[in-house]
């Protein structure tokens, strides 16, 4: 019977039941099959339209590729390990005592979500004919985002749009089932659609799994996935429990709908495990689960997301802001469940991420093929149409960008801040009782809960300190502030507290064949209770030299709390006129967000505003940096470090209070924490040293990578190096470099780069120090005492310094480092006192009878 005289014979059953000639359950019977009727031939396959299965992406992908699993807040510090969380979840086998092929304690109590009954398909057909419900009905919503027909036992038919079969490539928590759709479904969005094509069939360990493309019709018991109530969990994924299928001819095939950002909450329900196919060009926003659940956190557009306090003030706008954010990012997942850094998982490769390939935040994504919109692990999920962990040839998508080589900044002296992620020379393998994290083999690479932090075995501390030294000495800087070094008196394994210290300084220098670095020395007075990192000084000894001791403060605000700051003078080494004879840099690490100190007072506890614990902490030592910091108000004087706050917050507003101009931010943002980007390295400058400013910059060489390439992460898969020879993901935190001019005749940035010093006898060397004029100062510290070779760098432009217009200018800039006067009055007065002396020299000269010259 053709679809229309079926629909006319129904129509005459319903007539003739109003009148009483047939009985009523004719019509029930009757009324059912209009509603099929009415549902574009789903359960009455199309005679026409060719059967395809959906495209799938078979470009590797050649340069790799949310908010997924949270980091814990100990990652903002970079002062401890992390542990690895256990696992995503899973969901539970099928492979359960059945009735009728479902689960027997769910087939025995049909029941919908509300409690009441819900025919079956048995009930519906008591004449043995298969009724098949069509997926809008199943996904259509009762409670939360449940299915309104939870605990239904039912048939339905669908074109199958992504298939997982359980234990692919040897893992464990796979998905264990597939996806099917409504013939004929999906193309062009549909902003007013209310209930999904699409439904997540759950097959189990033992179930079959069609191939895709395949039209299948499928019987089993409506439910959820996690199986809690609305109110606990309202992303939950509607699915249908069913361990086989039978296939169906002549299904219209299922076209994606073309998506251009993040679906809203009320659009995500009603294309629930529908095929989209995303547009434009999407851009990572976060890493930190690529190497651990194979996911990659997405925005909409071409710049990741930002941290809402480094953009706008605590509070109100800061929680708007973020809610925003939350609404542009959305997880591109990897087809499984598996945790992968347990088990054979560490064998199979990536589904993003690899040697070459890095998938950096920031860098850009296109889809290559179409992704099925799933609720996993309470968001919105993207999720390929076949598992790509394991088969990174799968990849839905395309990445593009590059790794930045370290940036140029003008000036002739250039200081740089470092955080070198606990860099200890005493290792966990030494300390008796010392565990660490194991790597897939289990062999320890980072301590764990020891006094020692950082590298557990001598091979970790290798990879650690070869990333380091090569990313400091591509730096380019003269001066180095250090954050997170080994304190081995506070930690209490020695009684040397510049050894860590100075094993870094031989390290450098190895890798450069000469004696180029040293390190400023402890001062006479250490301050008791100090942290087991601490700050410190690196410098090259051809370009400065420090004069007298360091300073550190030692202040109640710091005291058992944070590292105390640290400050030295430094004198250019030049045989030029320089036009601040000497400048001060102090070093900081400020108390992290992570925690609250026992006892703490008031405005410590995070308060939601957006700047984290330990606020109040942070500003008292703010104020308090900012009184010592004034006694150098007549040099130039540079804060520079890890102020554990983001641009607009309360602690970087108590300094530019008190007179500093934060000079740095051009660059990229320092630090990247659960998929938000801000600068939490910050550099200020005071009155004499704004003007001598050449640039600022960052160099986004850590916090932008995977942590896959951190040394903490070696031997964890077996088909990804962490790169040693290289410096990315040496910390989590990028450097920032400051240019300053220092030496008269310096070229602004833009200017024509000359060399800035004098080269020495040999070609591309330096004078050595005893060649060349410097202030009185301390012996340098260094491996040995042979005299240090450097080559000569040009004061290049920087092209994301602030621009010229931003600064003073070459004028104006050389103002008189102690008196603040103006060096354009100086340069007047003695124009006139050199035509005075002229003239009395001339009538001398006359006096005497000498030739005048």
């Amino acid at each position: 019977m053709t679809r229309g005289t079926r629909s006319l014979a129904v129509l005459g059953v319903l007539t003739l039941s109003a009148v009483g000639l047939v009985p009523a359950a004719w019509a029930t019977d009757a009324g059912a099959e209009l509603a099929q009727v009415a549902q574009s031939g789903v359960g009455y396959p199309a005679q026409s339209g060719e059967q395809r299965a959906p495209e799938t992406s078979g470009t590797p992908a050649a340069q790799g590729s949310g908010i997924t699993q949270g980091q814990s807040a100990s990652s903002m510090t970079g002062e401890g390990q992390l542990s690895a969380p256990e696992s995503r979840g899973s969901q539970p086998s099928a492979d359960v005592e059945t009735t009728g092929g479902v689960p027997a304690s769910v087939a025995a109590t049909p029941e919908g979500a509300a409690g009441r009954a819900v025919a079956t398909a048995e009930d519906a057909a008591p004449n043995g004919a298969t009724v098949d419900t069509p997926i809008p009905d199943i996904q259509a919503v009762g409670e939360g985002d449940d299915s309104a027909m939870v605990g239904a036992t039912l048939t339905t038919v669908g074109v199958v749009t992504a298939a997982y079969p359980a234990g692919e490539s040897g893992l464990g928590a796979t998905l264990d089932g597939y996806t099917i759709q409504t013939p004929g479904s999906g193309g062009a969005w549909d902003e007013g659609r209310v209930s999904s094509d699409a439904l997540f069939v759950y097959a189990g360990k033992n179930g079959q799994i069609p191939a895709l493309g395949t039209c299948v019709r499928v019987s089993g018991v409506v439910g959820e996935f996690p199986a809690t109530t609305a109110k606990e969990n309202p992303s939950s994924l509607t699915q249908l429990a069913a361990t086989g299928f039978t296939q169906v001819d002549g299904c219209e095939a299922v076209a994606p709908s073309p998506v251009t950002g993040v679906p809203v909450d009320g659009q995500a329900e009603a294309y629930e495990s529908m095929l989209l196919d995303p547009q434009g060009t999407w851009t990572i926003t976060d890493n930190y689960a690529a190497n651990q659940y194979g996911t990659l956190a997405l925005t909409p557009g071409s710049e990741p997301l930002r941290a809402a306090t480094d953009v706008v003030a605590p509070g109100q706008a800061a929680r708007d802001f973020e809610a925003a954010n939350a609404a542009r990012v959305i997880t591109l997942d990897d087809g499984t469940n598996t945790n992968l850094l347990k088990g054979a998982a560490t064998e199979v490769p990536y589904a993003y991420l690899a040697n070459g390939a890095p998938a950096r935040v920031g860098y850009h994504v296109t889809f290559s093929a179409p992704v099925v919109l799933e609720p996993r692990h309470g968001s919105f999920v993207f999720q390929p149409t076949s598992m790509v962990a394991g088969h990174p040839d799968r990849s839905p998508v395309t990445v593009t960008g590059q790794r930045p080589s370290a940036p140029t900044v003008g000036g002739d002296t250039r200081v740089a801040t470092f955080n070198v992620l606990n860099y200890f020379s005493d290792l966990g393998v030494d300390e008796a009782g010392c565990t660490g994290y194991p790597d897939r083999t289990g062999a320890f690479v980072t301590a764990k809960k020891c006094k020692v932090r950082g590298a557990f075995s001598r091979e970790a501390f290798a990879n650690q300190e070869a990333k380091i030294v090569s990313a400091i000495n591509a730096l380019g800087a003269d001066v180095v502030a250090l954050e997170e070094i080994e304190n081995p008196v506070a930690v209490g394994v020695g009684s040397d507290r510049d050894a860590a210290l100075a094993r870094l300084v031989t390290a450098l220098n190895e890798a450069l064949g000469s004696d180029v670095w040293a390190y400023v020395p402890s001062p006479p007075t250490i301050p008791a209770g100090e942290d087991v990192i601490r700050v410190a000084f690196i410098y090259k000894t051809a370009a400065v030299t420090p004069v007298g001791d360091s300073v550190i403060h030692d202040d109640a605000a710091f005291s058992g709390l944070a590292r105390q700051p640290l400050a030295q003078e430094f004198a250019r080494r030049t045989t030029e006129r320089a036009s601040a004879p000497s400048f001060v840099v102090i070093a900081n690490h400020f108390k992290s967000k992570g925690s609250v100190p026992v006892g703490a007072g008031d405005g410590n506890t995070d308060s939601g505003d957006g700047q984290g614990n330990a606020n109040a902490i942070r500003v008292a030592q703010a104020s308090s940096l900012a009184s010592f910091a004034a006694r150098y108000a007549d040099k130039p004087t540079l804060l520079v470090g890890d102020f554990n706050s983001y641009s607009q917050e309360d602690p970087i507003k108590t300094i530019e209070g008190a007179g500093w101009e934060r000079v740095s931010g051009s660059g990229e943002p320092s630090y990247v924490y659960a998929g938000r980007s801000g600068s939490l390295d910050h550099v200020f400058a005071n009155a004499a040293a704004t003007p001598l400013v050449a640039g600022v910059t960052s160099w986004a060489v850590n916090a932008q990578e995977s942590i896959a390439f951190e040394y903490s992460r070696a031997g964890m898969n077996a088909h990804l190096a962490v790169e040693a020879e290289g410096p990315y993901r040496s910390s989590d935190h990028n450097p920032e470099i400051i240019g300053l001019r220092l030496l008269e005749g310096t070229p602004t940035p833009g200017d024509e780069p000359v060399p800035a010093v004098t080269p020495g006898p040999e070609t591309g060397t330096t004078p050595t120090p005893a060649t060349s004029p410097a202030p009185a100062g301390p012996r340098p510290h260094s491996a040995t005492t042979s005299a240090p070779r450097v080559t000569t760098r040009g004061a290049t432009a920087s092209s994301r310094g602030k621009s010229p217009e931003n600064r003073a200018s070459p004028a104006s800039a050389r103002a008189l480092a102690r008196t603040g006067a103006s060096a354009e009055l100086a340069i007047g007065a003695g124009f006139l006192l050199a035509l005075a002396g002229l003239a009395v020299r001339g009538t001398a000269c006359r006096r005497l009878g000498a030739p005048q010259r």
